[in-house]
């Protein structure tokens, strides 16, 4: 049976899962030393990638992405990130702000696998659409 990236993360979260720096440290070194006798040590990166994805699930971490026509003060970006830990059952949230003038204004927010397109630019866009279509 071949290990997929998952699968390796899933077993590396049991198995540090609830255990003290002693033990991650010891754990982490056989896991080490598997990957290396299963020659899977160049797959490391995109177990990580799928452990953290594990960690934040278990966690409810959610990583959101805020783009922004222009730079927005702390209140709303206060109130966008409230609306989205309400969203996606987050009970925290790690943030990424991000500016694009090519927006022109509104916001767009990515979290998880969702995308809530609230810019100018697309709503422009999609207004060329539909008079296109017409």
């Amino acid at each position: 049976m071949k290990l997929t990236n998952k699968k390796y993360a899933q077993a590396l979260f049991e198995s540090v899962d609830g255990k003290n720096e002693k033990e991650i440290n010891v754990v982490l070194k056989n896991f080490t030393d598997l990957l290396i006798k299963n020659n899977a040590l160049a797959k490391i990166n995109k177990i990580i990638e799928e452990f953290n994805a594990i960690w934040n699930k278990k966690n409810k971490i959610v990583k959101a992405t805020i783009t922004t026509a222009q730079e927005i003060d702390k209140s709303i970006s206060q109130s966008l990130e409230d609306y989205i830990k309400k969203l996606s059952g987050a009970e925290k949230l790690e943030v990424e702000n991000k500016i694009n003038k090519d927006l022109i204004s509104g916001t767009i927010i990515k979290y998880g696998d969702r995308i809530l397109d609230n810019s100018l630019k697309t709503k422009i866009n999609n207004l060329k659409i539909k008079m296109i279509s017409n």
